[in-house]
């Protein structure tokens, strides 16, 4: 009886664990509708980075030997990267969050190059959900370290008809994330009409 009272806590305590740690994976909202700031999104999987990346043409390309840009972050909660790698589409409550950091190179004992220097406040959201727009994807932007909820951004914004028009799969611009593009481009290929 005792073995099995250990046994049954054991389990309590575990899914209790794996509930908190969900929780901090999923989009919360305030009764307003608002989407809550997500937490702990270091510790999902990094799908993509790029730095200098833009979808205007720049007025004047960086000078020589200056740093082409911030660097640009994208993470994936865990849960929905694996459902997207076992069935090659983007769950429901996919959240992909963005975080942007300075171009440095004044580090020893690094010679050449940048690597992500401070975090720059803020971050951007892309949400899928039923109903949130046309696209069934919502955009939300954190400005500041400090807020704390979002309301979604307009549909009326470039970003949304960007997505829908450049993305490469289901509004994400898969194409730059190299963790997701083999899995999920393969699924487009798949599914385009043979030429014979």
């Amino acid at each position: 009886m005792k073995g099995t009272t250990i046994t049954m806590f054991v389990v309590a305590a575990a899914a209790a664990s794996a509930l908190a740690l969900q929780a901090d994976d999923v989009a919360r909202f305030t009764p307003d509708g608002r989407l809550i700031r997500p937490k702990g999104f270091e510790e999902w999987v990094m799908v993509g980075a790029s730095t200098g990346l833009s979808y205007t043409q720049p007025q004047t390309p960086p000078a020589a030997g200056a740093a082409p840009g911030m660097f640009h972050n994208i993470y994936l909660q865990r849960w929905a990267y694996r459902h997207a790698m076992r069935t090659g589409a983007f769950p429901e409550g996919a959240m992909f969050v963005m975080t942007f950091y300075e171009p440095s190179r004044k580090s020893n004992p690094a010679r050449s190059g940048f690597y992500e220097g401070d975090r720059m406040p803020g971050l951007e959201v892309h949400l899928k959900r039923a109903g949130v727009d046309s696209t069934g994807w919502g955009f939300y932007g954190f400005n500041s370290d400090t807020t704390s909820s979002a309301a979604k951004l307009p549909g009326a914004l470039a970003c949304y008809s960007c997505h829908k028009t450049e993305a490469a799969f289901d509004n994400a611009f898969v194409q730059f994330y190299p963790t997701l593009r083999g899995r999920l481009l393969a699924k487009v290929d798949s599914q385009l009409p043979s030429a014979h």
